[in-house]
């Protein structure tokens, strides 16, 4: 109670600046016709369909509209759209944070802490957050701990991609564009009934784009874009009380953007052959990338009676990971990532080594994995609840194969087998008219099996050979994760909430056959308010939180070729605000804010960066959790008249970050000072509404600012990261018939 009160001043003493904070801007998520003419927001976030005013929880919720509108197309976008939700991009690997909670571990080793569900399918694995945002009925974005509900994975929030269901009547659409670096994309859908109770959805694209990151002296560009996707949908209504859909959706993306450049020189070879240069690399080594995933979803709705429904989600994911890179990022053989292929590499891997070691093809990461789930739902008088079963299944493995100097191979595999098994129940118990009190619990048992290889040949170099196979190890957890709060109506358009909550994610296997990391857990206390006025053209919701948070897990280097996760214990606490208002009809202006302290309450470690003793990093800012940050928009629409053009919309959106700490240690080296992203663009809608042509510039300003700080120990005094994306324009016409 101690830590709620604390949250509870926290949010009286900043919430006149959280107001002054929002400006207003635009409704950040349209609604269908019938939810914009009630002026409410349907999501299915807490596995019931609600009314985002009511959930206690923090949600933020965009329609597909609004991301096409807004071009919106991946996570690294919509972050600039959700408050406290930031973003990064590691050698293929997506590092999320909500709230400063989140995933910083770039080798793959551990799950993601945000979790990321496509159609209620849950996507194990920080390589697989890329998928396009395309074909989407919305987008949700929780905030806090979602462990009742949404599991082990959700300690910093939960990221549902909802996509668009098949229509009743025959529809469809085509939209092709162009833009800066020879951009193309072409993409489409059809829609409707085949046959009486079967309704179909296609839909699919492909986009290139060359790259913003140049390979010194005149080779190839990286950071392009080269993906193809597509999507096939089927509703079965057998009975009015019974619905099933399936869908299956494959997107396969060979454009190389995983790679990482020099932010400070070395001093291991000469400055002719090594760039400090935003977007410049020398590179020795070519660079490859593909990445395939296949999402197979299906999903049961089953109406028992007038309170009561059944839900059945199964869910399969098929993914791969392929990347090779210079690791060094020098004209000089140093460190490569790459294939084992060559004669001469596989001669040196150690006697003894796994053939299949020998086969890898570069960072390999793949995964399948297979989910269940099953859903009772009721609204039975004053209680509404779920009771959930889930299962999960996961094969994985990891397989980083590092060269050193052309001739000294390092392999470092993991091959991981998950079983999670989980029960779960969710009420919502109306005390009285006005107060409602929230109870929940998930009970989590999970096993983790491993088998660990490591092949290493230094013995050019002066070094050992060594290799071990098929090293065994095992985790297993049994986690409950409760859930309380209350709920007081205070008008229909005035809603408060308390709530306490528990989040977990269960620990793993290092590489190199180093410890087994530990396991996260967070004790989370949130108040909030949530509340409509102006005749309900305006929402200001205010959310203030505190987390207490144990075992974070963290990437710390090993040189001369791995890392390793440690854990960490930290404090987090802060207070965020969303804004919206649409003053008159063709204006719609929002905003959203938030403060944050983030910060390590326990741990230590060696920077080898600055040799010497550890470092205690009591009072250190997390990484990817900036002090302060605001979203803020505006939309105009202006009327053209009855004739061919009916109206055009103009739009813009600005994106501030206050400096963020992207390596723990938090040195200037380490640290992204603060900047803002500014996106501009225009719609002419034409022929009813179903033609428009959509023209816009991102990153108006061109802004530098970087997504990703490491330091590689075998290169004295040098930094290696990667940068955002720079300005770039494009043109998209569209039409829907």
């Amino acid at each position: 109670m101690k830590k709620l009160g604390l949250a509870l001043r926290l949010a009286g003493r900043v919430s006149l600046l959280a107001v002054a904070m929002v400006i207003p801007t635009a409704l950040h998520a349209q609604t269908s016709d019938a939810e914009a003419d009630s002026g409410e927001i349907i999501v299915t976030a807490t596995k019931r369909a609600q009314n985002v005013q009511d959930i206690p929880i923090s949600v933020s919720s965009l329609s597909g509209e609004d991301l096409r509108s807004r071009g919106l197309l991946s996570i690294e976008d919509i972050a600039s759209a959700v408050p406290n939700l930031n973003f990064g991009d590691h050698v293929g690997s997506t590092m999320i944070t909500v709230r400063g909670v989140g995933s910083t571990v770039d080798s793959g080793v551990t799950e993601p802490t945000v979790a990321t569900y496509v159609d209620g399918a849950f996507l194990p694995r920080a390589t697989m957050s890329n998928l396009r945002a395309v074909d989407l009925a919305r987008l949700e974005v929780l905030r806090g701990p979602q462990g009742t509900i949404y599991g082990r994975n959700a300690t910093g929030g939960a990221i549902n991609f909802v996509s668009m269901a098949p229509s009743r009547e025959f529809s469809g659409g085509v939209n092709i564009g162009t833009g800066s670096r020879s951009a193309f994309n072409v993409s489409g859908y059809v829609s409707g009934p085949i046959a009486d109770g079967i309704l179909v959805r296609l839909s699919g694209g492909h986009e290139e784009q060359d790259g913003f990151v140049r390979v010194l002296p005149a080779g190839k560009a990286l950071g392009n874009i080269s993906a193809v996707y597509v999507r096939g949908a089927v509703r079965l209504e057998p009975t009015s009380e019974l619905t099933v859909d399936l869908s299956v959706r494959y997107e396969r993306s060979i454009g190389v953007n995983g790679y990482q450049q020099l932010l400070s020189p070395t001093i291991l070879v000469p400055t002719s052959i090594q760039t400090t240069q935003a977007n410049r690399i020398y590179a020795d080594f070519p660079f490859a990338q593909k990445v395939e995933t296949l999402v197979a979803t299906g999903t049961v709705n089953w109406n028992v009676s007038d309170g009561i429904s059944l839900r059945s989600i199964s869910s399969y994911v098929d993914h791969t990971s392929i990347i090779s890179i210079d690791g060094d990022a020098t004209s000089a053989n140093i460190v490569n990532i790459q294939a084992l292929s060559t004669p001469g590499l596989q001669a040196a891997l150690p006697a003894g080594t796994l053939p299949r070691l020998a086969r890898v093809k570069g960072f390999e990461r793949p995964s399948n994995s297979f989910g269940q789930e099953f859903n009772l739902i009721g609204d039975t008088g004053p209680v509404k609840w779920v009771i959930g079963a889930y299962y999960f299944h996961e094969n994985f493995d990891i397989n980083l194969p590092v060269v050193i100097f052309g001739v000294a191979p390092v392999i470092q595999a993991v091959r991981e087998k998950t079983e999670s098994v989980a029960l779960f129940a969710d009420a919502t118990i109306s005390l009285t008219d006005k107060l409602g009190l929230n109870l929940g619990a998930r009970f989590n048992h999970e096993t983790k099996d491993f088998l660990s290889n490591l092949s290493s040949n230094t013995t050019a170099l002066g070094g050992p050979s060594v290799a071990f196979v098929n090293v065994p190890g095992s985790l297993k957890s049994d986690r409950l994760l409760p859930k309380i709060g209350l709920q007081y109506k205070f008008t229909d358009d005035i809603n408060a909430y308390a709530q306490w909550q528990r989040g977990f994610k269960s620990g793993g296997q290092n590489l190199q056959l180093l410890p087994q990391y530990a396991p996260e857990a967070i004790d989370a206390y949130e108040v909030g308010l949530k509340t409509k006025f102006a005749d309900r053209r305006a929402t200001f919701n205010l959310a203030a939180f505190y987390y207490d948070y144990s075992g974070l897990q963290l990437t710390t280097n090993i040189p001369p070729a791995t890392t390793v996760v440690r854990n960490a214990d930290a404090r987090v606490y802060g207070i965020e605000g969303e804004f919206t208002f649409q003053p008159i009809a063709n204006i719609r202006l929002n905003a959203s804010g938030s403060l944050l302290n983030a910060r390590f309450t326990s741990f230590s470690d060696f920077d080898q960066a600055r040799p010497g003793p550890a470092f205690n990093l009591k009072g250190k800012a997390l990484p990817r959790a900036p002090n302060f940050t605001a979203q803020l928009g505006a939309e105009y629409s202006i009327p053209l008249g009855e004739g061919f053009f009916q109206k055009l919309t103009l739009r813009g959106d600005l994106n501030h970050s206050s400096s963020v700490v992207l390596r723990f240690f938090g040195t200037p080296n380490d640290t992204q000072k603060a900047y803002t992203v500014g996106n501009l663009s225009a719609i002419l809608f034409a022929n009813e509404d179903k033609s428009s042509l959509r023209v816009f510039v991102n990153n108006v300003g061109n802004t530098l600012y970087l997504q990703n700080v490491t330091y590689i120990a075998q290169l004295p005094e040098a930094y290696l990261g990667n940068y955002s994306r720079p300005r770039e324009w494009g043109v998209t016409l569209s039409h829907n018939f």
